[in-house]
């Protein structure tokens, strides 16, 4: 791998959308909510560092889950996990840790990874980022990796290419569109012109800069005005300039606007276990279609259901179809599928109780 190139693991947020599995106190990305043995960034850290050494890959996380990083990788230099005091989205995280790279390699070229996305095919996946590390050396611009829809899915976002050559593994990107609707998301998939996103974005920092210069420059003054990046005063530098930043996405702040992004089609599985239904297809399924992570839970008369409660719980679901049932730190939660998408609020009854 260039030697010039860097990771940067995104380990923010808390995947509300998993409540109660995944919360505040351990988030999504800190969990083993497939049941593989290891965490999501456990397992994004060990992949990745088939191509980096630990001293070239940065982890930018919450300052509440510096020990849980520390803890999980204790491989990576404490100088490499990067704080934020605030929640600020994903266009303040990668530009944090653009300008701080940038003043330690200005030649350098970034990898930025989600740290709690589900890959299949490893090889497929390390090969795919190499070639996206040599095209943004040679050719600059912004690299996103797009994967081949296999169906309408609503809760991913879409990529467009310019070019639907199929044989064509880097193309040009005509537009950018969020999660979409159910009608639309199957327009998408049926005109063969659109890949799901994956969040994983490869550019030189020089270019990026450039553009958050061009589509953000109030952040781009934030980070530039008497920069205190890689030094003692980093950290009450960048609380000033978390308080002062706007919560966007590096997909509406920039991927959208610019006239330079790039996608490569990848070739491996794909993810972001977003949701219990994607849980729910990633899992193994009984006779009836349920999915559940204890042998001491019984379904019985029981449909397409989804159970994920404590190893040592014996739990009978009986005569009840399509439900969800999690437990995790005395919160248990029952709620059915088709209301899935309430769950993200669940947690802020409970914090108005108290």
């Amino acid at each position: 791998m260039d030697l010039n190139s860097y990771c940067i693991i995104m380990a923010g947020g808390y995947g509300n959308r998993f409540w109660p599995v995944s919360n505040k106190r351990c988030p999504k990305q800190f969990s083993d909510i497939l049941h593989t043995g290891k965490s999501f960034i456990r397992q994004t850290y060990e992949r990745i560092s088939y191509l980096f050494p630990a001293n070239r890959i940065y982890i930018i996380t919450g300052e509440e889950y510096d020990e849980m990083t520390r803890k999980q990788i204790p491989e990576i230099p404490r100088e490499n996990i990067l704080l934020e005091p605030y929640i600020r989205n994903t266009a303040t995280c990668i530009a944090y840790a653009a300008y701080k790279i940038q003043e330690i390699n200005p030649g350098a070229i970034m990898v930025v990874l989600p740290s709690d996305h589900f890959i299949t095919n490893d090889a497929a996946y390390l090969q795919d980022l190499k070639a996206g590390v040599e095209f943004a050396g040679k050719h600059g611009g912004l690299l996103t990796i797009g994967i081949t829809p296999t169906r309408a899915e609503t809760e991913y976002g879409y990529i467009q290419v310019k070019n639907k050559d199929n044989q064509q593994k880097i193309t040009a990107v005509k537009t950018f569109t969020e999660k979409p609707n159910a009608e639309l998301a199957q327009m998408f998939y049926d005109s063969d012109e659109f890949l799901w996103n994956t969040g994983i974005f490869i550019w030189k920092t020089q270019d990026i800069i450039q553009e958050f210069k061009n589509h953000m420059y109030d952040l781009h003054a934030l980070f530039t005005t008497d920069s205190k990046l890689n030094t003692p005063e980093e950290s009450s530098f960048v609380r000033n300039v978390y308080g002062q930043c706007h919560n966007i996405s590096i997909d509406v702040g920039i991927m959208e606007k610019s006239q330079h992004v790039y996608v490569l089609k990848g070739n491996f599985g794909w993810s972001d276990v977003g949701t219990w239904h994607t849980f729910h297809d990633l899992c193994e399924k009984d006779e009836n279609n349920n999915v559940s992570n204890s042998p001491k839970v019984i379904l019985n008369e029981s449909h397409n259901c989804i159970v994920n409660v404590p190893q040592r719980k014996n739990v009978v679901i009986q005569g009840v179809d399509d439900i969800i049932v999690a437990e995790k730190d005395n919160y248990l939660m029952i709620c059915h599928r088709k209301d899935e998408n309430q769950i993200k609020r669940f947690e802020k009854y409970f914090r108005r109780k108290q």
